[in-house]
């Protein structure tokens, strides 16, 4: 029993928990004596981790969004840094969820205990003058893309690209289908916390009835997003809302509209045309405007980086106007009509896939097994 390690995982996001959960499973194959804990989500909770505290409860993003979950956050930060004390892990794994996670590795540091940063926070994107103080608040930099390490190696020898955890995904990569194989007109998939659908959904809801309603199809994420949806939308929709995580329906769809996040990788694994609508509160998004570094925000497009010129590959519509909905329908029955334009965005879409082909579990298990040898 003396050769147990214990290691505290932290996921705030649905999509960090379910990278963290693969983590998990791939670890415990490699060295079956080690504990894990976690703050994390259902994803974690699968795994033979045991959950801490259930971070859904905290999961927002923006300014305003994250205010009206304050208490809760201070919450959550205390139970962190009391388990941290208490039970002193050998190895701490913070997954994105940046805010959160930096205070508790600055904390974790204060005390000697090691940590690896797993899914790096878009410093390159804004917030460039925080990548040093971020940096020396972890010992090691686990990346998910190409461009992350270049840009990370600037301030730090202690990172390593690990690749997507989208790429090891079977069914995301072996399931492709032609367009005249699929039967949902259009997929709608307004995010996964709170702030995200309602902020989103009611934009989307122009697209869904200018659509016929048989051949449209609204995702969720997880069952808290499902009751938000369905909470959202007219009772007679309710029997298009169907799970994100059934890919066998999300590769039904001939196109998709959706939020920025996770998701859009997910869509480009599986060759499916989509635009990226996105919308913040008003004050959260005059906040990040006099932040952000970078053209866009769709991974697609900042994975293609400067090969796709002027242009991005996927159409971004960041803080739409109801004005900005024709322009939302041109785009989308542009994807239908125009054969050439969209087999060109699938052409683009397997570059990224070729990218990303680095299994990223099994390396981040050899860097955390790793550091747990190196601790005394």
């Amino acid at each position: 029993m003396n050769n147990q390690k214990r290691i505290f995982i932290i996921a705030g996001e649905p999509s960090g928990d379910h990278h963290a959960a693969e983590y998990i499973k791939e670890h415990s194959n490699i060295n079956p004596n080690i504990i894990f804990d976690a703050f994390g989500q259902n994803e974690i909770e699968k795994t033979n981790a045991k959950i801490i505290y259930d971070t859904e409860k905290i999961s927002v993003i923006g300014i305003v969004e994250v205010v009206t979950k304050y208490r809760e956050i201070l919450y959550a930060l205390k139970i962190a840094k009391d388990y941290i004390k208490k039970n002193k892990p050998d190895l701490i794994i913070l997954v994105d969820y940046i805010e959160f996670n930096l205070k508790i590795a600055k904390y974790a540091k204060s005390l000697g205990i090691p940590v690896l940063f797993y899914i790096a926070p878009q410093t390159w994107a804004w917030r460039e003058r925080r990548a040093k103080t971020f940096v020396k608040s972890i010992d090691h930099l686990a990346v998910i893309f190409p461009f992350e390490e270049t840009y990370f190696k600037e301030y730090t020898n202690n990172v390593t690209y690990v690749g997507h955890p989208l790429s090891k995904r079977s069914d995301l990569m072996s399931s492709i289908k032609y367009y005249d194989q699929r039967n949902v007109d259009l997929g709608i998939f307004p995010g996964s916390r709170e702030s995200e659908i309602k902020n989103n959904l009611h934009l989307m809801m122009d697209c869904i009835q200018k659509n016929k309603k048989e051949n449209v199809k609204i995702f969720y994420a997880n069952e808290t997003s499902k009751e938000i949806i369905k909470s959202l939308l007219p009772s007679e929709y309710h029997n298009h809302i169907v799970s994100g995580k059934d890919i066998n329906k999300v590769n039904d769809c001939k196109k998709a509209l959706c939020a920025s996040g996770t998701i859009t990788l997910e869509l480009a694994m599986l060759e499916i045309p989509m635009i990226i609508m996105y919308k913040l509160s008003y004050f959260s998004y005059l906040i990040m405007k006099s932040l952000i570094n970078v053209k866009y925000i769709g991974l697609v497009n900042l994975i293609l980086g400067n090969s796709i010129g002027s242009q991005p590959i996927v159409k971004e519509f960041i803080q739409p106007s109801y004005s900005d909905q024709v322009d939302i329908m041109v785009e989308l029955n542009k994807l239908d009509q125009d054969e050439f334009y969209r087999n060109s965005i699938v052409d683009e879409y397997k570059s990224v896939k070729s990218k990303l082909s680095v299994q990223s579990s099994e390396k981040l298990s050899d860097i955390a097994e790793h550091m747990l040898n190196s601790t005394v």
